[in-house]
């Protein structure tokens, strides 16, 4: 009896998809893809789970100082300086780079440098434009322009993109949540979406008046461990009562308590072609 009143509100969910798909990518609220630019070390695509590089007024691309020097292998150290400035030296085993938010004098190894563009101090975190950081630290860049990666060739070789921007229909500025397979979170159907198939990740639940069932999707913003680093592909493929509007459940490997510890994240939802 379950079954078949589960199979009967899939069926509705399903026909509501198929006849909206023009409401669906309406009720996306879309994002300003122009200012969205990420940054890869090497072979790797960073994840900024705070702040995200942004480009500025003046159209330069600024990136958070903390994540990229720790993906770099530098130890960041702050000083508060007057009136309203931040004082902070990264540090490895071969250079020392000392630097000061609204200031284009800085220090590398003891010697004194210009930094030609000024980090800054926005919203709490410092910033230090990438063009500045890679030729302070002699660093080659690429810039792939299709995909929208600006690329660190920290070890000295070329690289390709570690990630290719969607093809998409639609963009979602939402919130995520975790869930496991565990009966009680599925509706008595322990480790099988709303289909029926087994749960696996790349699985998400949605409010298919917004995603359709079934729509294949690319999911970025999150920070958890157990999912893949910068973003990932996935599917369509549950529901839940809690799940409204431009929110998402995204399915994990593990326990409840594990899944609690993702808390509510901020992510970006490509409904891809």
């Amino acid at each position: 009896m379950k079954f078949f009143a589960r199979s009967v509100v899939l069926s509705s969910a399903l026909l509501m998809g198929l006849l909206s798909p023009a409401l669906s990518v309406q009720a996306a609220q879309p994002a300003q893809d122009d200012n969205h630019v990420k940054v890869q070390v090497n072979s790797e695509l960073l994840s900024f789970p705070d702040v995200q590089p942004l480009i500025d007024s003046s159209h330069v691309l600024q990136v958070p100082v903390r994540p990229v020097g720790s993906k770099l292998g530098y130890e960041t150290q702050w000083r508060p300086v007057q009136p309203n400035g931040v004082e902070v030296t990264l540090r490895n085993a071969t250079n020392t780079f000392t630097f000061t938010t609204g200031q284009t004098n800085a220090t590398l190894n003891g010697k004194s440098i210009s930094l030609g563009s000024a980090p800054q101090l926005i919203n709490g975190s410092v910033y230090i434009p990438f063009r500045v950081l890679a030729d302070s630290l002699k660093i080659r860049i690429q810039w792939d322009g299709s995909n929208r990666i600006a690329i660190l060739d920290e070890d000295g070789q070329y690289h390709a993109p570690a990630w290719y921007a969607p093809k998409y229909r639609g963009v979602i500025e939402g919130k995520a949540t975790a869930y496991t397979g565990s009966a009680d979170e599925n509706g008595g159907y322990a480790n099988l979406d709303y289909f029926g198939n087994p749960l696996q990740v790349g699985t998400i639940s949605v409010d298919p008046t917004v995603i359709p069932l079934g729509s294949k999707v690319y999911v970025e913003g999150y920070d958890y461990d157990g999912l893949p680093t910068g973003g990932m592909y996935a599917t369509a493929a549950d529901t839940g009562s809690a799940i409204k509007g431009n929110k998402i459940d995204i399915y994990v490997a593990g326990n409840k308590t594990e899944a609690l510890q993702f808390g509510v994240q901020q992510v970006k939802i490509y409904v891809l072609k």
